[in-house]
């Protein structure tokens, strides 16, 4: 029996030191950071950008749906929120129900987003009257526009633009050209030529196009501005326009708007001219991917080639970084031609290049009394471990979580709350048992897969035969894209997420939609068409 009581107290101090160390890491997690400009985060934990699809046909300003779901992500006490891609052109949208900025900057054309900010920031609520009162759950978040143009990934009809008129890009490369890209191409001939007729040969943008998206950018930027935003996100990866410019595979120009130089001459004048219409407080990020860089006609990437595209991507965040006019870096990677990394089930796949991209960073030789960008970690981070082991091995600055943030919009408020039941458990009752599960905060990803059953296998055999089979890479990434779309729809309504929906039910619901827009259009072009007749 004495020696029973030794045995239970060691038992007691490794818990008691167990819950201390978490206690510690999970602090990192929620230290304020704070940007070049001077901005603060309350937290490291960012809500990043996700595709909405809930704007009007063409595209428009937010809505009650935007004002409904961004209230929701404003009680979870995230440090910084970034909206979906608000794109700067209504010509070259992604599905046809983005955000965009409007032409012309007018009280009536701001109002909608002022609400959103002030719904981002949780202002708006009803209080039952109908009046508008103070969310008092909401946190103290900073809020960012991310500004997006989708170049050649806008399709045609629902990227706003009726054939024969093509998207504008560097250079006329479509999507899935086999001599500008490393994917292989072994799709079902239907699907495939469904996406070429989706995706048609771009047109070469002249210099004149170049200045007007430069202009809308920093038109997009006076939206955010006026609006109430802290500040705003350039959506220089997976595939869209800026990304366009600064890879090989999608430029092939040879004036000053090469790929070599486009950097210089395209993302960062977008970025000064911002800066000098904005406060010096206003925020300014870049997202960029480490997978947008792969060389042009390599085929199956070697060792060699990923190295090197690995080196050119390194070379832009060190450059972006010299400028002194970006407060963070978002590292994202992949695009949707080449999509294996909306597949992967890998946790912070990136955590090595951002982790290169920041140490590059700080090593930097300081050049004024301006701190460096902070780098945003984006991509897998479904656990607290995954947090805290980031921000330990100096792998990033900033926590991105997409999707786990329609699993768990207040995420950071329930993780906060397991690091308080850790602060209040006694030495010698063990750590505190939370309130709410960690499998609740970081839920499992739904599974997407569809069942194996002999119908599905004649279905998909019948689908081969027919072409329809294999799926482009495009579409195949979009069951993972339809499925959170479906679920960001949910809480728009104020519903909560489906986790039983299946893949396949995600993609026929979202489908279903655009085929009505699609038939809607049609109908509309068929009139036109007879009344000119």
């Amino acid at each position: 029996m004495p020696l029973a009581d030794p045995m239970a107290q060691v038992n007691v101090s490794a818990l008691v030191q167990r819950r201390d160390g978490a206690r510690r890491d999970l602090s990192g997690v929620f230290s304020p950071a704070a940007l070049p400009s001077g901005a603060t985060l309350p937290n490291r934990l960012v809500k990043v950008a996700l595709y909405e699809h809930m704007a009007s046909l063409f595209g428009g300003p937010p809505n009650d749906r935007h004002f409904e779901l961004y209230s929701q992500w404003s009680r979870g006490n995230w440090g910084m929120i970034i909206t979906g891609n608000v794109q700067v052109s209504n010509r070259h949208l992604s599905l046809g129900k983005d955000m965009v900025v409007p032409r012309a900057l007018t009280e009536d054309s701001l109002k909608p987003f002022k609400k959103l900010a002030l719904a981002m920031r949780g202002r708006p609520s009803s209080d039952g009257s109908g009046n508008m009162a103070e969310d008092t759950d909401a946190g103290n978040a900073l809020i960012v526009m991310q500004l997006s143009h989708a170049g050649r990934q806008s399709p045609t009809v629902l990227g706003g633009r009726i054939p024969p008129s093509s998207a504008l890009a560097p250079s006329p490369i479509r999507m899935g050209d086999p001599r500008y890209t490393n994917a292989s191409t072994k799709d079902g001939w239907l699907s495939h030529s469904v996406v070429r007729l989706m995706f048609p040969t771009p047109v070469e943008m002249t210099v004149t196009d170049i200045n007007e998206v430069v202009d809308s950018f920093v038109r997009g930027a006076k939206v955010a501005l006026q609006s109430g935003f802290d500040g705003v996100e350039l959506h220089a990866a997976h595939g869209y326009l800026i990304s366009q410019f600064l890879s090989p595979m999608s430029n092939t120009r040879q004036d000053n708007y090469s790929a070599d130089m486009a950097l210089q001459t395209f993302l960062r004048r977008i970025v000064t001219s911002i800066r000098a219409i904005t406060p010096s407080k206003f925020a300014i990020g870049v997202k960029v991917s480490s997978a947008d860089y792969v060389g042009a006609g390599s085929g199956q990437v070697s060792e060699a080639a990923a190295r090197d595209a690995e080196k050119r991507a390194l070379d832009h965040v060190i450059e972006i970084a010299r400028w002194g006019l970006v407060d963070f870096i978002e590292i994202s990677g992949g695009d949707y031609q080449n999509p294996e990394f909306m597949l992967t089930s890998r946790q912070a796949f990136f955590a090595r290049f951002a982790r290169l991209a920041r140490d590059a960073i700080h090593s930097l030789p300081s050049t004024s009394s301006r701190l460096p960008p902070l780098v945003l970690l984006t991509g897998g981070l479904r656990s607290p471990t995954t947090l805290v082991d980031i921000l330990s091995n100096g792998h990033a600055d900033l926590l991105g979580i997409g999707r786990g943030s329609v699993l768990c919009p207040q995420l950071p408020r329930l993780l906060a709350n397991q690091l308080h039941a850790l602060d209040i458990g006694g030495p010698t009752s063990g750590p505190a048992t939370p309130s709410v599960k960690t499998a609740d905060i970081f839920p499992p990803d739904p599974d997407l897969s569809y069942p194996d059953s002999q119908v599905t296998r004649t279905l998909a055999r019948i689908f081969c035969l027919l072409g329809l089979l294999p799926l482009p890479k495009l579409i195949g990434a979009g069951v993972g894209m339809a499925w959170y779309t479906v679920a960001i729809s949910r809480l728009s309504h104020g519903h909560a997420v489906d986790r039983r929906m299946s893949g396949l039910q995600s993609v026929v619901r979202m489908w279903i939609a655009e085929l009505k827009l699609v038939g809607m259009i049609l109908l509309l072009v068929g009139v036109i068409i007879w009344i000119s007749w």
